[in-house]
């Protein structure tokens, strides 16, 4: 799996090491060296590139790589690794340069499922996914820690709306929906969705509380259920699902990074493209068989990477002669919010 050719260490001083993973050259504050004859890669980088997440303590330099079933868990200047529980013997053991963890890039290929070459022109670590064990996706790190932070800022509250299109040939069907809600997380949140069609206007709303998940259609009363068995409302008819988005939930996305000019103040942007056979993946059980399809996302940061809003478009044609085009387009907006979210008293009890 792994072919690269040794540098004197003279050239290494005179010309930085670049490093590719997936296809996407990654920038890093610290790069990747040449030490007793093996190379070493910036740990978190790589790893977080490749859709592990990544936990460090300072306390005993560890650091812990989590992606699905698998666990690493690497030591500072300890000569093995823990996977899965298993003992595995490192060619070198992890090192601190710059207050950065370096790996021997032959144990990224080994244990995280990693083809490594030598590029002697460019002076280039290229590394990409290999055989079952590839990540779902290859983001560039900084649009991961953007995604992340979108995952992470814990409480917020959340407006906007969106519009859904059903598009028959002889006559459309037009959905507004209308969104207030406060997010603290996957674990506690507060959405009432508003939805006008046809003339008709009907208020929904739907509580995650201490594991339990109520909700509440126009006069009745909230009742709860088991958050485990409670099946989620989605993105075609939540789209605030595409706050808590995963890079595993990101199967045959792309990820691009963009300044654009928002009311007069200049703002980052990541944009996601996902395709149609992407958009199967992510709708899940509420996937259709499609001809075509596809979804744009922007989401938009402020100057301290903190979220103001999101605008997404989706497009997917149904298959079957008969089938029309839906569409659903709209906008989302972050609000910082430091209170407790307003859960309604049979909720919480008062």
């Amino acid at each position: 799996m792994l072919s690269l050719l040794l540098v004197p260490t003279l050239a290494q001083a005179e010309d930085s090491i670049r490093l590719v993973v997936g296809g996407v050259e990654v920038q890093t504050d610290v790069a990747p060296v040449i030490e007793g004859g093996r190379t070493l890669v910036p740990l978190r980088v790589v790893a977080e590139s490749l859709g592990f997440e990544v936990t460090w303590d300072g306390l005993s330099q560890t650091a812990t790589l989590v992606r699905g079933d698998t666990t690493i868990m690497l030591t500072v200047d300890r000569p093995d690794a823990l996977v899965n529980g298993n003992l595995i013997t490192l060619d070198v053991p992890p090192t601190i340069r710059f207050d950065r963890m370096l790996v021997p890039v032959r144990f990224a290929a080994e244990q995280i499922g990693l083809d490594v070459a030598w590029d002697e022109a460019t002076r280039t670590v290229v590394i990409t996914p290999t055989g079952s064990a590839a990540p779902s996706v290859a983001i560039d790190p900084e649009a991961l820690r953007l995604l992340q932070q979108v995952r992470e800022e814990r409480s917020y509250r959340i407006t906007g709306g969106f519009t859904t299109a059903v598009d028959a040939g002889i006559a459309t069907l037009t959905t507004d929906v209308s969104i207030e809600g406060y997010l603290g997380g996957p674990d506690e949140s507060l959405i009432y969705t508003t939805v006008q069609v046809a003339g008709v206007e009907q208020t929904v709303g739907v509580a995650v509380y201490q594991g339990q998940v109520w909700s509440k259609y126009e006069a009745g009363a909230w009742t709860a259920r088991p958050l485990g068995v409670t099946l989620q409302s989605g993105l075609m008819i939540d789209p605030t699902a595409l706050a808590y988005l995963r890079v595993e939930d990101l199967k045959g996305a792309s990820f691009s990074l963009s300044q654009r000019a928002y009311e007069g103040t200049e703002m980052r942007v990541l944009t996601m493209d996902v395709d149609v056979a992407a958009l199967a993946e992510l709708l899940g059980e509420q996937a259709f068989q499609m001809d075509n399809g596809s979804l744009e996302v922007n989401y938009w940061f402020n100057a301290d990477n903190s979220p103001h809003h999101m605008d997404f478009h989706l497009t997917a044609v149904p298959s079957g002669s008969d089938a029309g085009t839906v569409t659903l387009t709209g906008t989302l907006y972050w609000e910082p919010w430091d209170q407790a979210i307003p859960f309604p008293a049979e909720i919480v009890g008062q």
